[in-house]
């Protein structure tokens, strides 16, 4: 399984209305393309300096190669085009590939 991850920093002044439209509007939309999508709230531990904002990532779990590339190609963009959309500032992103490997327990 792949794990297509996009984290996000969001300023303090959008972050309610900003989680709300990717809970509410976005990710239904874009889940019939994947496994499934998580939204996850990052707390930062250690390791780095403090940042202004609160960071959200955004996983997309995938099966198929072809629902990997679907996100590479058309569902990052798609996720971005459209949060600019509705808030043009205050955010920024970056994304990384997650391999699954194994669970221990």
């Amino acid at each position: 399984m792949q794990i297509y991850n996009i984290t996000f920093i969001v300023e303090p002044s959008i972050e309610q209305a900003w989680a709300t439209h990717v809970d509410k509007e976005l990710l239904p939309e874009l889940a019939k393309n994947v496994q499934q999508i998580d939204l996850l709230r990052v707390e930062l531990e250690e390791g780095i300096e403090p940042i202004d904002g609160s960071t959200f990532s955004m996983q997309f779990y995938c099966r198929e190669a072809e629902q990997l590339t679907w996100v590479k190609e058309i569902g990052h963009p798609l996720v971005l085009q459209k949060l600019y959309r509705v808030f043009p500032k205050d955010w920024v992103a970056f994304a990384s590939r997650l391999e699954f490997l194994k669970t221990y327990s």
